[in-house]
C-alpha cells in the first residue's frame, strides 16, 4: 500500500522556512518515507541553514552542530504528535514523521473526490512500524462534531477514526477540510443508492415509516440522487433532511448486520453510513440550537420593547424566559453583539437604525428602540410635572418668605433653564434623551410618515424646534409664583407690614442664622448618636432594602415614580374613586404581608431572589389572580415591599 502513497506533491521548490515541522515533512516527502534517518536529516538541516541564513537569521542556531537545537525542536514535535524519534537500533537512529501521512492521505481524499469508489484510507495502510501514539484516536461520533465545528483546518494531528461494528479506523489528517470526508461518504452511499434496486428499496422503507410525508420523502430521495454535492448545504436549511438521513442509515445499518463477510465494499459503505448518520445529528444539533438563539434573542428584542425601554448592556444580560431562565445562556456572546450591531446600525435609506443608543451624564449607555423614545419622553415629562412644581413651589416659597426674588420668578428665559438643570438632575434619563443627537432626526423621521396619522413627537417639537421645558413638563412660570406666595401669611401682600417686616428682617437673619447653626449641631450629634444603635435587626433590614432598591430601579428614576408606573398599568379602573380604593385595598394586603415576613426574616436574607419568591406568592393569591396584568402587578408587589421595609 505504501507505493500508493509515494507521490511526489513536493517536487516545487518549497518556500524558505524554519519551522522544524515544515521541514521534516517535506524532507520525509521528498524521501518517500516517513521514516527519515535522524543523522542524514540533521546534516540537511546544516546545508538547509546555510543556504538560507541570509533570508531567515532565525536559521544560525543550525550553522555549527545543528543537533542540541534539533533535538530542542523535535522534543516539542514529539509532545504535539507531529514527529518521534526511533532509537531501537543506535547505528540507525530514525525520525519517524507523522506530517507525512497529513500530506499523502490529504492529497488521496482529494482524489477520493474524483473516485469515490475507492476505499477510505484506514490504519490497515499504515507501516506496521507506526508509533501508536502518534493516532489520535476518537469516536467518530465525538471526533466529527469537534472537527464539524471548528472547520480551520489548522490542525496538524493525524486521527485515527474509530467507527463502530468492529470496521477498521479510517485515518483523517486533521488539516484536510472535514467537508473533503463528509462529501466522499455522500458520495459512496449516492452511488449505492443510485442502483435501481438499492433506490426502490430504501425509498419504499422510508416512505412506509413516514405516512403522510411521502411526498417530503420522494423530493429528499430524488433531490439527493440527482445533486449529491448540495447534500451539506440542505443539512443546514431543512428540519426534515437530517431526520430522513438518520432513518435511512438507521435502515441499511440493520441490513449489512445481517451480511457475514464484508467486501471492501461494503465495508467502505458502512464507514460512509456511520460519517453520514453523525454528520446529521450535528447539523440537526446545530438546527435545535440556532432555532433556541433565534427564540432567545426575539425575547430579548420583546423585552426591550417593554417598560422600561431603556436598557444597559448588564440589564439585557440578566433578562429571563417565561420560566425565569436566563437568556444569556441560550445565545452566544457573539451572536447577541451580532444583533445589537444590525439592530443599531441597519437602516433604510435617510432613516435611522431601529435601535438607538444614549449616553448620561455618568457614561452609563442605554439602548431603546426608536419608535419608544416620544412616548417614553412624553411620560416622564408627564411624571416629572409634580416634583418639579413642588421642588420650586417650596423653593420660591423658601426665598419669598425671605423678602427675595429670584431670576426664573419673573423671565421666562430664566425659568426655562432652571427647569432643565432640575431634569437633568431629577431625570438624567429624560434630559439625555431631550438632548441626544437622534431626536431632531426622529422627528423628521416620523413627520415626514405619510402613514402616520397621529404624530405623538407633535408634543415635542414646533417644526424643528424643540419645545421649551416649560411647556414639555406642563408647568407655569405664574402657577408655580402664585402657589409660593399663597402660602405667605396675609401681612407679606399688605405693602407696608411688608416694608417694616423686610427692614427687622435683616436684623434677625444674623441671629436666625447662629440658631440655626446651633440647632444643625445639635441635630448632628443625635444622628451620629442614633448611627452607633444602628446595628438592630431593624435598621440591618433598612440597610437591606436601601440596596435592594438600586437593584429594583433604573438609573435616573425612584421607587416612587416606578410605584406610579406599574400602578397605572395594573390598576385600570375607569373613575378615580374606583381606582383609589382599588389601590389602597393592594397596597393594605401587601402591608399585612409584609408585616408577617418582617417578624421571621433578617437582612441577610432579604434578597433579590427572596422577594421575587414572595411577589410571585403574593400574585397567585386568589384575590389578586384577579388583575389582568400579572407581570405589572408582580414588579409592583416587590417596589412596594422594599418601600415598605426601606421606610419602617
Amino acid at each position: 500500500m505504501l507505493d500508493y502513497l509515494r507521490v511526489s506533491c513536493y517536487n516545487k521548490k518549497m518556500a524558505a522556512t524554519s519551522d522544524m515541522g515544515v521541514l521534516l515533512k517535506f524532507y520525509a516527502i521528498k524521501q518517500n518515507s516517513p521514516f527519515v534517518s535522524y543523522s542524514d536529516f540533521a546534516d540537511y538541516l546544516k546545508r538547509y541553514a546555510q543556504h538560507n541564513i541570509e533570508q531567515l537569521p532565525d536559521l544560525a542556531v543550525y550553522l555549527g552542530n545543528p543537533v542540541p537545537q534539533m533535538d530542542k525542536a523535535l522534543e516539542q514535535l514529539e509532545n504535539s504528535r507531529q514527529a518521534t524519534i526511533l532509537d531501537s537500533n543506535p547505528s540507525k537512529k530514525e525520525i519517524f514523521v507523522a506530517g507525512y501521512f497529513n500530506s499523502i492521505f490529504g492529497k488521496r481524499y482529494a482524489d477520493l473526490q474524483k473516485n469515490p469508489k475507492d476505499t477510505f484510507p484506514t490504519v490497515q495502510d499504515l507501516p506496521k512500524r507506526t508509533p501508536e501514539n502518534l493516532l489520535v484516536k476518537a469516536e467518530y461520533t465525538d471526533l466529527i462534531f469537534e472537527l464539524l465545528k471548528k472547520q480551520d483546518g489548522g490542525d496538524r494531528n493525524l486521527y485515527a477514526i474509530v467507527v463502530p461494528m468492529d470496521l477498521p479506523s479510517v485515518v483523517f489528517p486533521g488539516d484536510t477540510p472535514i467537508s473533503l470526508l463528509v462529501n466522499v461518504s455522500f458520495q459512496k452511499i449516492h452511488i449505492m443508492l443510485s442502483k435501481a434496486e438499492s433506490h426502490d428499496y430504501y425509498l419504499k422503507k422510508l416512505s412506509i415509516s413516514n405516512p403522510g410525508k411521502e411526498i417530503s420523502v420522494k423530493n429528499f430521495f430524488n433531490q439527493f440522487i440527482k445533486n449529491p454535492e448540495e447534500t451539506m448545504q440542505s443539512l443546514r436549511t431543512s428540519s426534515d433532511c437530517y431526520y430522513f438521513w438518520g432513518q435511512l442509515c438507521h435502515f441499511i445499518k440493520k441490513d449489512y448486520e445481517k451480511v457475514k463477510d464484508f467486501t471492501q465494499e461494503d465495508v467502505s459503505i458502512l464507514q460512509a453510513i456511520a460519517i453520514a448518520e453523525i454528520v446529521a445529528a450535528f447539523y440537526k444539533n446545530e438546527s435545535a440550537k440556532t432555532m433556541q438563539q433565534e427564540l432567545a434573542l426575539k425575547s430579548v428584542q420583546n423585552q426591550m420593547k417593554q417598560p422600561p425601554f431603556y436598557f444597559t448592556m448588564d440589564a439585557i444580560l440578566k433578562f429571563t424566559d417565561a420560566k425565569g431562565v436566563p437568556l444569556q445562556g441560550q445565545y452566544s456572546d457573539e451572536a447577541l453583539k451580532q444583533f445589537l450591531e444590525k439592530e443599531t446600525t441597519d437602516a433604510l435609506k435617510n432613516k435611522l437604525p431601529n435601535l438607538l443608543v444614549f449616553k448620561t451624564a455618568s457614561g452609563s449607555r442605554y439602548f431603546i428602540y426608536k419608535e419608544k423614545v416620544f412616548p417614553l419622553v412624553l411620560r416622564m415629562c408627564d411624571e416629572l410635572h409634580d416634583s418639579v412644581h413642588d421642588t420650586l413651589k417650596q423653593e420660591w416659597y423658601d426665598t419669598l418668605k425671605e423678602y427675595k426674588t429670584l431670576p426664573e420668578m419673573n423671565d421666562d428665559k430664566a425659568f426655562n433653564a432652571r427647569l432643565e438643570k432640575e431634569v437633568e438632575k431629577l431625570s438624567p434619563i429624560l434630559y439625555s434623551l431631550l438632548n441626544a443627537t437622534f431626536l431632531s432626526v426622529l422627528n423628521m423621521e416620523m413627520s415626514s410618515a405619510s402613514s402616520q396619522k397621529e404624530n405623538s413627537q407633535s408634543h415635542l417639537f414646533y417644526g424643528d424646534d424643540l419645545l421649551p421645558y416649560a411647556t414639555l413638563l406642563m408647568l407655569s412660570r405664574q402657577t408655580i409664583l402664585y402657589d409660593a406666595k399663597i402660602l405667605l401669611p396675609f401681612w407679606y401682600t399688605i405693602p407696608f407690614f411688608s416694608w417694616i417686616a423686610k427692614l427687622f428682617s435683616k436684623k434677625n437673619n444674623a441671629e436666625k442664622k447662629s440658631k440655626n447653626n446651633a440647632a444643625d449641631e445639635s441635630e448632628t450629634q443625635e444622628e451620629s448618636s442614633s448611627k452607633s444603635k444602628s446595628k438592630s435587626k431593624k435598621a440591618a433590614l433598612i440597610s437591606a432594602a436601601a440596596k435592594l432598591e438600586q437593584s429594583l430601579v433604573p438609573e435616573g428614576s425612584t421607587i416612587e415614580r416606578e410605584l406610579n408606573l406599574y400602578r397605572k398599568q395594573w390598576n385600570i379602573m375607569i373613575t378615580k374613586e374606583a381606582s383609589l380604593n382599588l389601590t389602597n385595598d393592594v397596597n393594605s394586603l401587601i402591608r399585612d404581608y409584609t408585616r408577617k415576613i418582617v417578624r421571621s426574616i433578617n437582612s441577610k436574607s432579604f434578597t433579590i431572589d427572596r422577594i421575587q419568591n414572595l411577589a410571585e406568592t403574593f400574585c397567585k393569591s386568589p384575590s389578586m389572580q384577579q388583575i389582568h396584568d400579572q407581570s405589572s402587578l408582580y414588579m409592583y408587589v416587590q417596589l412596594y415591599m422594599v418601600h415598605l421595609v426601606k421606610n419602617m
